[in-house]
């Protein structure tokens, strides 16, 4: 059975919706009247939504962050591979020519 982990967005959705559900809820079984009721509902969905936003913007700039980030440590470690696969070129092509250089007769098989 494969398990499926929720994504930020869905996490950030998941509990806005949880607070915003609560607080209603909290806000329409609180003994005070009903215009009251109405406007600090109305008050609270204002400061929710504001802070909701805010949220999300940080979500937005922290995953921008992180993205570029990411991308440049992987250009450094392809930058680092390239040269790396450079350097084993030019030792093999080294090698090759020195064993080409030796592939004579050695003193003791003269």
């Amino acid at each position: 059975m494969e398990r499926r982990s929720a994504s930020g967005l869905e996490v950030l959705g998941s509990l806005v919706i949880g607070a915003v559900g609560g607080f209603v809820l909290g806000m329409l079984l609180a003994p005070q009247s009903g215009s009251r009721t109405r406007e600090q509902v109305a008050e609270n969905l204002g400061d929710i939504s504001l802070r909701a936003n805010e949220l999300a913007e940080n979500v937005v700039g922290n995953t921008e962050s992180l993205l570029n980030t990411t991308r440049t440590t992987i250009e450094e470690k392809l930058t680092l591979l390239s040269e790396a696969v450079e350097a084993g070129r030019k030792a093999a092509a080294y090698k090759r020519e020195e064993l080409i250089e030796n592939d004579g007769p050695t003193p003791e098989q003269a």
